[in-house]
């Protein structure tokens, strides 16, 4: 079958593995164990580190909820007041740009007015047509003739509006604004 020589040869090689792997396990160890000693420092000291610091954060924590708690009565009147004087405040500029939009408003509507007359007063002492029509005003004819109550004349509505007609047919014509808007 075997030979003995070769179970031996055999068996010693696996005596000398085991014996190899003893030695490394036994110089891992040894290396490890001589580091254990630092590394407990290390986690010492990173342990007080985050002890420190958890403490202060639990003390600052404490001191945020003892200011809310305290204090929560004179934040509210705080923000109660700063939200009344905003609200005044809009209400104040809200007041001064509408009173500045109506300024604005009525000073170009004054503009207009003033000229418009200024263009019917250019036109009253420049024009011939303006000098008689002041004559007429300054006699009472104006009214009489802008409302057509002219004796000889009379009103005539058409689909082209209304007009001062001779009653005969062979004088002047011109239109003028209806009656009802005068009354």
């Amino acid at each position: 079958m075997s030979d003995p020589d070769d179970t031996d040869v055999l068996g010693l090689r696996a005596f000398e593995d085991l014996k190899n792997t003893v030695q490394k396990s036994n110089k891992a160890y040894s290396d490890v164990a001589g580091k254990l000693p630092a590394l407990a420092k290390q986690l010492e000291a990173l342990d007080t580190k985050s002890t420190k610091a958890a403490q202060r954060v639990e003390d600052a924590a404490q001191a945020v909820t003892s200011y809310i708690k305290t204090d929560r009565r004179t934040l509210l009147i705080s923000c109660g007041f700063g939200a009344i004087a905003l609200v005044f405040c809009a209400g104040f500029l809200g007041d001064i740009k509408g009173s500045r939009t109506g300024y604005a408003q009525g000073f170009a509507e004054g503009q207009q007015e003033a000229k418009k007359r200024d263009a019917l007063a250019e036109w009253a002492v420049s024009s011939p047509s303006g000098h008689m029509a002041y004559e007429m005003d300054r006699a009472g004819q104006i009214q009489a003739f802008g409302m057509c109550k002219i004796e000889g004349y009379k009103i005539r509505t058409d689909q082209k509006g209304t007009w001062c007609v001779s009653v005969s047919g062979n004088g002047l014509m011109w239109p003028v604004a209806p009656p009802d808007l005068h009354q």
